[in-house]
């Protein structure tokens, strides 16, 4: 009798029902947090860019207006049919890594497809818009190790070494291609992401212990690198005494030289600007220029701000024009709002995470429990790295901010994160926050 009924239904009837059911099982807690942080990063761009007339916020429109309609497209489908395909999508973001990466390994340009931009090789031109392969490396990365942790249980570590062991990899290889690009920040990604996921799966205690012993150990190699490096730089300067920034001077002389830990020139510049920057730049003019410039961006907000286009240190080009609308647009942003303003970001942030944690909680299954933190730990680390930078208390990664920073494929790749936890919302038992659908009945 309901068949017959439903037969006889009119298309329009069931339309509604379709699109009620999809409403009533979203989280529009999460959407509006994101529609709020887009909305406010495009703004911020805007302001950063207004004194040189730059139009970067119209091509963050674009990416947004794109990241949106991948969002739902993405949220729609049932995240169980993605596991089905999750090895081909992580083979596929490696494909699309490895050219790049190779290119930057022999220093060599592909034409203006893969050519080098500001000393790495990280993007593909397609002429009118080029990509960045890292940023859907994570989401292949997180979608395999999600599919794998979900049908290989986890237990003692002599048990399950293989699945262990497997997980590392697949993470170790994207690891790798994107270092050498070299992309330090979008490679550290990938050591929460995969530890915590196994953490979560229930890996025991002892690999953690062992596994932070030998993360102290590389600490110690950078330590003595860095220590090295510094020693080399004061012999140069003692050679050149005319020299006013040793460390500059150096380091174009010597720009692929690496040490015991393969750390790059420049990054191990940027890493003693946070540790030791009355060393390496004691007058405040060269490496630790743009963290100075940072955090006096967030002083001059104060509690209320300077108001929205008020701002100086991003529009008169104190914070430098590459990064004002990218990795330190939280601090630009900052001074125009404040540090009540800042504090409601950061507040946006936690609730979005909240909202994340609770779908992972609710899942209907493994698969999707880890799909949900997995994209947490990505976009969470993307947050406490670019905000710690931009007030010192991390050093300069180049880690963009999550929906506020500027870039098509970052903000595509958080929308397809995000895509991914609405789809495990919407089709897992939580759903609907009520139990049921209001227009079928039918429970989430």
């Amino acid at each position: 009798m309901s068949q017959h009924l439903d037969d006889e239904r009119s298309p329009a009837a069931v339309w509604w029902d379709n699109f009620a059911n999809f409403a009533w099982r979203t989280d529009w807690t999460q959407v509006v947090i994101i529609l709020f942080l887009s909305g406010l990063g495009i703004a911020a761009i805007q302001s950063a860019g207004s004194a040189r007339e730059s139009t970067f916020y119209r091509s963050q429109i674009v990416f947004v207006v794109i990241g949106w309609l991948a969002y739902w497209a993405v949220s729609a489908l049932d995240y169980r049919h993605i596991q089905r395909y999750a090895r081909r999508i992580y083979l596929a973001c490696l494909a699309i890594l490895l050219p790049v990466s190779i290119c930057a390994i022999l220093q060599k340009d592909l034409g203006t497809f893969i050519r080098s931009v500001y000393g790495a090789r990280r993007w593909m031109d397609f002429g009118p818009f080029s990509i960045q392969p890292s940023e859907f490396a994570k989401i292949g990365v997180l979608v395999f190790l999600a599919a794998m942790l979900a049908r290989s249980p986890i237990g003692s570590f002599r048990a399950t070494w293989r699945t262990v062991f497997w997980c590392l990899g697949a993470a170790a290889v994207p690891f790798v291609l994107i270092f050498v690009q070299p992309d330090l920040g979008s490679a550290l990604i990938y050591l929460p992401l995969s530890f915590i996921l196994l953490f979560v799966a229930g890996l025991t205690f002892r690999f953690f212990l062992v596994a932070g012993t030998a993360t102290l150990l590389m600490v110690g190699v950078v330590a003595v690198d860095l220590r090295e490096y510094a020693a080399r730089v004061d012999q140069f300067a003692k050679a050149n005494p005319a020299t006013k920034d040793p460390f500059v001077a150096y380091r174009k002389e010597n720009p692929k030289e690496v040490g015991f830990s393969l750390l790059k020139n420049y990054q191990l510049e940027r890493i003693m600007s946070f540790v030791s920057p009355e060393v390496i730049d004691p007058k405040g003019l060269g490496a630790t220029w743009n963290v100075n410039q940072a955090v006096i961006a967030v002083g001059r907000g104060g509690f209320s701000g300077q108001g929205i286009g008020n701002g100086t240190q991003a529009r008169f080009g104190y914070l430098p024009e590459a990064a004002a609308h990218n990795d330190f647009l939280f601090s630009g942003m900052a001074e125009e709002i404040g540090f009540t303003g800042g504090l409601l970001v950061i507040g946006a942030f936690v609730l979005l995470f909240w909202r994340v944690v609770r779908t992972a909680a609710r899942a209907a299954d493994r698969f999707g429990s880890l799909l949900a933190i997995g994209a947490a730990v990505v976009l969470g680390t993307h947050v406490v790295i670019n905000i710690g930078m931009n007030i010192n208390l991390m050093p300069v990664t180049g880690v963009p901010l999550p929906f506020l920073s500027y870039g098509g494929s970052f903000v595509l790749s958080c929308f397809l994160l995000l895509g991914l936890v609405q789809s495990v919302h919407r089709h897992s038992a939580g759903g609907g926050e009520g139990g049921g659908s209001p227009a079928t009945g039918l429970t989430a």
